[in-house]
């Protein structure tokens, strides 16, 4: 039975010295994926600026002998956040004000494949939030994984909308739990 030692917490400050350790599991979980976006040289920006991030968290899940196999991470998001931009249908204005302490934005759930189905993206997302001063969290998940978005709605998340947040990227489901 596969076994995680314990859940690691990082800031940017920690993050930061474990990177290439958070590119290369992205590498093994995407390899051969044939998606133009999880390629090393178009998701470390998108790590990067997450890093970068004001109020930046972290989790890492390790097996006993230190093997990292799974890492969530994101950060609180801004008043100039561009997050809800182009979100359909659009949500109310009220929802989509943001001040550094309202929203925790949920970037990255990633597991290595061996250990999906053992509990590990549960530990790592519950640990990531625990404790968290924001009132709520929101994600973006492709919206052609219909399971991953039913995982997160047993989660207790709500799809709110769907949205294309950049040129080239695939379409999200937006997804927000109170």
């Amino acid at each position: 039975m596969n076994t995680v030692s314990a859940i690691q917490h990082y800031t940017a400050d920690h993050a930061a010295a474990v990177r290439e350790e958070l590119l290369d599991l992205h590498d093994a979980v995407y390899e051969g994926s044939g998606d133009p976006l999880a390629a090393r040289d178009a998701f470390a920006p998108f790590l990067d600026h997450w890093l970068a991030a004001e109020n930046f968290a972290c989790t890492a899940a390790r097996t006993p002998d230190g093997t990292l196999v799974g890492y969530a991470y994101g950060a609180p998001l801004t008043s100039h956040t561009s997050w809800w931009d182009g979100v359909t249908p659009p949500l109310d204005t009220a929802a989509t004000i943001e001040n550094g302490a309202r929203t925790f934005a949920l970037s990255e759930l990633l597991v290595d494949r061996g250990w999906r189905g053992t509990g590990t993206a549960r530990r790592l997302h519950d640990a990531l939030l625990h404790g968290r001063p924001e009132s709520r969290v929101t994600l973006l998940t492709p919206i052609d994984h219909p399971k991953v978005v039913e995982v997160y709605q047993s989660w207790g998340y709500e799809r709110v909308g769907e949205c294309v947040p950049f040129v080239g990227a695939p379409r999200l489901v937006a997804m927000l739990r109170s």
